[in-house]
């Protein structure tokens, strides 16, 4: 049987590295760890990986050798990641104009419609909207 899978944007993989002062931690961690398991299959693009270092390097209790390490970990987690090409970036730009979203943002969308999985997310700017897809705040998963 083909385990469940989810997108989760970088506001949740942030989460996974920064434990200081983040709100639904224990969440974000359980879908990591579900991955981990096999019992969850993450997908991610891949402009995933940038997004997560660019929010972690302006932590600043983070250390250049911490940077590194959670940059490796964050690879180590062997998630499925889907390379923005042609028709995915143009179906995000469609949806960032539609519905008011940047393009990074789009492009979780339109992999979670692809798949046909839920998106989950730490950002409000996609909670709430009919985006074609399932999108489940990170404070609402339960694994």
């Amino acid at each position: 049987m083909a385990r469940p899978a989810l997108v989760v944007d970088a506001s949740v993989g942030v989460k996974w590295f920064s434990p200081k002062d983040e709100t639904a931690l224990r969440q974000a961690v359980a879908i990591r760890n579900a991955h981990m398991a096999e019992e969850v299959l993450i997908i991610v693009p891949d402009l995933f990986y940038y997004e997560v270092a660019n929010a972690i390097v302006r932590k600043e209790f983070f250390s250049s050798d911490m940077l590194q390490s959670a940059v490796s970990a964050l690879f180590a987690l062997g998630l499925r990641t889907a390379r923005i090409e042609g028709s995915l970036l143009g179906n995000a730009v469609d949806i960032s104009r539609r519905y008011n979203i940047t393009v990074y943002d789009s492009c979780y969308v339109v992999i979670a419609q692809d798949y046909g999985c839920p998106l989950v997310t730490a950002n409000p700017r996609h909670q709430g909207r009919a985006l074609g897809c399932e999108v489940v705040p990170i404070e609402e998963w339960h694994g």
